[in-house]
């Protein structure tokens, strides 16, 4: 895992949600991106996907810019789960 240089609050909670799933929609194609976190550092997230809505695109290791992510969800013990929906 790489040292984490945090730039801003909201890379604290992706950060908080390595090892976690999470739900990532962003600005830019293919805009939607559910799977684990792998790690989060500088500005960016690493992102093990399991789900887009593009199939061809599944199954990758991702990494996004933070400044792209327009909403998400991270799953934490005692808060809904985010579907599996590629079963």
């Amino acid at each position: 895992m790489k040292a984490h240089r945090n730039a801003s609050p909201l890379l604290d909670v992706f950060v908080e949600g390595i090892g976690r799933r999470a739900l990532l929609l962003t600005s830019q194609f293919p805009f939607l991106y559910i799977g684990v976190i792998l790690d989060a550092f500088d500005d960016m997230i690493k992102i093990d996907v399991e789900t887009t809505h593009i199939e061809q695109l599944e199954n990758r290791i991702w990494i996004l810019h933070l400044g792209t992510v327009n909403s998400f969800y991270i799953e934490r013990e005692g808060q809904p789960p985010i579907p599996k929906l590629n079963t």
